[in-house]
């Protein structure tokens, strides 16, 4: 949506580019001395959610615990601060899509995200989470940051082939807040949910990789791994986790190595999975490697040109 262009604070709003039940994601700009400018986004709380303590306190924890990672595959936070009493966040524009973009777009126009590429997202993705799970206060304590929504409208990817994991909104900090990861709490979207975090069991870094895995399957196979009819159906699709026939059922042109790596991915206990975000990444790089498969930032740069060359003519132009 475009709209007049018009001030906020220091930055000057240019496109509300998104808004959900919560706040508002506007493409902004920032000026400085000598001619500096730089575009980037600007996040706003609702006026309607202004008043309400609670939510200002979470949502500027959202930015504590954003800005706390300093990774090139996670969305930078550059400022958080109010403007006439609207609170919002300043963080890094990425000029590209989001990986859910992508798969409609694809979907469209009857044809795969190419294998490899589909690779290269996610293990992008997992050294974006790796970042997160590994990060450390300023005294070098543990956070032990965990996304708990790591889906494809939170994985940006850019028109020069950066992948970047975005939207910390439900991440939880355990050491600061230890209530995050008891039972009851469950945030996320529910098809992208480990099935620890869909019974309200406790979570920990393992559930962002089932996260993880549910969208490198989804890419494969150009189709939702949980999905039914209703909300309810999909909750005991994701805590039965009976993923061996969806797996099976992948095209021919997905290699046993790959699928046996999908298998542990997604397990149903935690304890069978994969324990970390480096062992999933370098599972998922030993296979392209026994494969003698290349794939790098270029290669998707020029997939995302493709797909998307119209918004990209477009969006080089807003930016003029």
């Amino acid at each position: 949506m475009t709209v007049q262009a018009r001030k906020f604070g220091k930055y000057l709003l240019l496109d509300r580019i998104g808004s959900g039940g919560m706040a508002e994601i506007w493409r902004a700009r920032q000026f400085g001395a000598a001619g500096f400018q730089k575009d980037l986004v600007i996040k706003k709380i609702l006026p309607h959610l202004a008043a309400n303590d609670e939510f200002v306190r979470m949502f500027i924890d959202e930015a504590k615990i954003a800005v706390s990672l300093q990774h090139a595959n996670v969305v930078q936070i550059f400022d958080l601060g109010s403007v006439d009493r609207e609170y919002f966040i300043a963080m890094e524009y990425v000029a590209g899509r989001d990986l859910l973009n992508l798969l409609i777009r694809c979907t469209h126009l009857r044809i795969r995200v190419p294998q490899k590429l589909a690779l290269f997202i996610t293990m992008e993705v997992l050294k974006g989470l790796e970042a997160a799970h590994g990060a450390t206060d300023s005294r070098g304590n543990p956070l032990n940051i965990i996304h708990r929504d790591v889906s494809p409208s939170n994985v940006l990817i850019s028109y020069d082939g950066h992948v970047k994991l975005g939207d910390f909104g439900v991440a939880k900090a355990q050491r600061r807040d230890s209530e995050s990861t008891r039972a009851g709490t469950m945030k996320g979207k529910l098809g992208y949910m480990s099935p620890e975090q869909i019974t309200g069991h406790p979570v920990d870094a393992r559930s962002d990789l089932f996260g993880a895995a549910t969208m490198l399957f989804e890419m494969l196979a150009m189709n939702r791994l949980f999905k039914a009819d209703t909300e309810l159906d999909t909750m005991v699709m994701v805590r039965d986790a009976a993923v061996e026939g969806p797996i099976r059922g992948l095209p021919p042109s997905v290699p046993e190595g790959l699928r046996t790596v999908l298998l542990k991915a997604l397990a149903r206990r935690p304890q069978d999975r994969f324990q970390a975000a480096r062992e999933l990444h370098d599972a998922l790089a030993d296979h392209l490697f026994e494969a003698r498969i290349r794939v790098s930032q270029a290669d998707m740069s020029r997939f995302m040109r493709s797909v998307f060359a119209k918004e990209f003519e477009e969006d080089k132009a807003r930016r003029r």
